[in-house]
């Protein structure tokens, strides 16, 4: 049976629900999701900390002493013996062996003083730069450490030539060390061996001990750039 259109049945139009309704609903749906919602647990007591930083570990310092360089010096001479100032004296001299039988002395003489080569071969290189072992001064002193005639066979040189390479560094040494071990101050026996007693006998003879440990420090300085010491090397 076929129902025309005229008997079907009228279809009503969609009416949205009142605005109300919808503001009730809403209401419902809140009140729930705060029923729902577990509770917070309470606040602690305890009060609050706040945060120590951890200071830094303080490491000490490491101070670095002054370098010994006489104790260096020392060293050079007991691995090298005189080699190291022979090496520094041949660039001031071109007699043959010269250098060699200078430093071969002035080592023999420091260690019967107790003192550095680096201090006699200043005392030399002060009154001698040339390493002229025959030069004699306008005041009569001799050879290269300039040692005044009367001194000659005082000590027990081997010889009482003040012309010798050897015999003059002997006698120079010894006069140094009888002025150095009478006054126990380097600076005076220095002057003294230059002739100088308040510095009525010598002009600027007071700038006489700064010029000489002035040169001092300079062969040393010399000594310690030795090659064989700089690399480690034994003898």
């Amino acid at each position: 049976m076929q129902i025309s259109p005229s008997q079907a049945a009228p279809v009503e139009a969609f009416r949205p629900p009142r605005r109300p309704f919808v503001v009730a609903l809403a209401l419902a749906g809140l009140v729930g999701a705060i029923e729902l919602t577990p509770a917070l647990p309470a606040a602690s007591s305890t009060p609050f900390q706040p945060l120590v930083l951890t200071p830094a570990v303080a490491f000490p310092r490491v101070e670095e002493g002054p370098v010994d360089s006489a104790r260096l010096e020392r060293e050079v001479v007991a691995r090298f013996q005189h080699r190291p100032l022979a090496r520094f004296l041949g660039s001031k001299t071109r007699q043959s062996g010269m250098a060699e039988r200078i430093a071969r002395a002035i080592v023999k003489e420091a260690k019967r003083l107790r003192v550095e080569p680096s201090l006699l071969t200043g005392v030399l290189l002060t009154e001698n730069a040339r390493l002229e072992p025959r030069a004699v001064s306008s005041q009569g002193a001799v050879g290269l450490m300039q040692v005044m005639h009367f001194h000659a066979g005082e000590y027990d040189c081997g010889s009482n030539d003040l012309r010798q390479v050897e015999s003059n560094i002997c006698h120079g040494a010894q006069v140094f060390g009888y002025y150095l071990k009478r006054t126990g101050n380097v600076r005076t026996a220095l002057r003294r061996y230059n002739g100088c007693v308040n510095g009525r006998h010598t002009p600027n003879c007071g700038r006489y001990p700064a010029k000489v440990l002035r040169t001092a420090r300079e062969v040393r300085y010399e000594l310690l750039r030795y090659p064989g010491y700089r690399l480690g090397l034994a003898e």
